[in-house]
């Protein structure tokens, strides 16, 4: 069990809202406290202690940075630019499915994990690069998805013993060593894809004229000393996005997969509403009608629920003036913090946690757990890539469930588990 699943029991254990998880750190299961810490407005910032360990965007504590920063690309990851990026996505899913229909050929199964995390690396470097990097192209897996998948094993271990890390990756063998390879060829293939789109962007053609990081770095003021201090250059934070743009993405694709093929009857319910969609699926890839599937909608919020791509713990700090919870008094500097798994798993909001029931979502009460759907956090914090997550998400279930007949192999359900 990983330790955020451990929260809800130990609440129980002690009957108790609040425990403490570490000398200066509590956690909180009542629901109206995230609705407090998160809101639009709020006044308890990040936890610097553990986010000092991440770049950009992810690392800004004060509010006014973090705003300069995301407004700086908040155009990227608008709706009218997710949109524009569905004719790539309907490309690669049309590759993507010829080669998996040669697999079927020899009947060979496909890892349908290194599949979903090429299309979604590949989705999220076209945004950041401006360039269609063919990873599905290349021999196997290529080198970049090794080196990305064993850094994205590591990392946490890198961002809770950061000092351990920096002694032990010196010493051939250890899991820090192979971190720092591994980040090395990552670092390698984003620096030369970074130049690329940098000298594309400086030049007058049509190829330049598509949005990305560079194009808006390039674009920045001289004069706008705010800006230029705040927003880093696209290579210091490139990490952060193309992890929280490709694997939590892929991730959730995945879990998808296991969790309707371990259902007959989530998987006839979703089969049968894309083929009543198929000529806006196959024929015009139509996502302005595919977004509006409901069943869609309710397997990915279910499993978005379910999966929860960020399980661990996104701390806060209590702001001055402290806070009451109940008999119990949290001065100022204290570390909270309410899990998105402890939310997503509470019985009261969503009755059968443990079960994967896509119709809770579209009942009478859709609207009072939709609130609860909480997966890309909330409120001015709230995912950038949200929007994107999305498009892909449903995009890449509706082709390939409406294309293939799917079927669990092996021990993958255990291993999903």
């Amino acid at each position: 069990e990983g330790y955020s699943k451990l929260f809800n029991p130990l609440h129980k254990q002690y009957n108790s809202c609040i425990i403490r998880i570490g000398p200066n750190h509590v956690h909180i299961n009542q629901p109206e406290t995230f609705d407090e810490i998160f809101k639009v407005g709020s006044t308890w910032r990040k936890d610097s202690s553990f986010y000092k360990y991440f770049n950009g965007l992810d690392a800004m504590i004060e509010p006014t940075q973090y705003r300069t920063y995301r407004t700086h690309l908040a155009p990227l990851y608008a709706q009218r630019s997710i949109d524009s990026l569905t004719p790539k996505l309907h490309v690669d899913l049309v590759v993507t499915a010829e080669r998996m229909a040669k697999s079927i050929e020899t009947g060979e199964p496909v890892n349908m994990v290194k599949i979903l995390r090429t299309l979604s690396t590949s989705m999220m470097l076209y945004n950041l690069y401006s360039q269609d990097i063919l990873l599905s192209e290349y021999d196997g897996y290529h080198p970049f998805l090794k080196a990305f998948e064993l850094l994205m094993t590591q990392s946490w271990l890198m961002v809770n013993y950061p000092m351990m890390g920096m002694i032990l990756g010196l010493i051939p063998g250890t899991s820090f060593a192979k971190f720092n390879a591994a980040f090395g060829t990552f670092l390698k293939y984003c620096k030369e894809w970074n130049d690329e789109d940098e000298r594309i962007q400086k030049l007058e053609t049509a190829e330049s004229l598509r949005d990305s990081h560079m194009k808006r770095y390039l674009a920045i003021d001289p004069n706008n000393e705010i800006k230029k201090k705040v927003v880093p250059h696209p290579l210091e934070d490139i990490f952060n996005f193309i992890a929280g743009g490709s694997d939590t993405t892929s991730y959730t694709a995945a879990c998808a997969f296991f969790y309707v093929l371990s259902s007959s009857e989530v998987h006839s319910k979703l089969v049968a509403e894309l083929d009543h969609a198929t000529s806006v699926i196959k024929d015009t890839f139509d996502y302005n009608k595919i977004q509006n599937l409901p069943y869609l909608n309710a397997v990915i919020k279910e499993t978005l629920r379910i999966s929860c791509p960020v399980p661990g713990c996104i701390p806060r700090v209590v702001p001055e003036g402290g806070m009451n919870l109940g008999s119990v008094n949290l001065p100022a500097g204290t570390v909270v913090s309410i899990s998105q798994l402890a939310i997503h798993f509470n019985e009261t909001i969503f009755p059968s946690p443990d079960k994967f029931i896509p119709e809770r979502w579209l009942g009478d009460d859709k609207k009072s757990i939709d609130k609860w759907n909480i997966a890309f956090s909330r409120g001015p914090r709230q995912c950038i890539g949200t929007t994107l997550a999305y498009m892909e998400l449903r995009c890449v279930l509706a082709y390939f469930f409406s294309r293939f007949k799917f079927k669990l192999t092996g021990s993958c359900g255990d291993k999903l588990r």
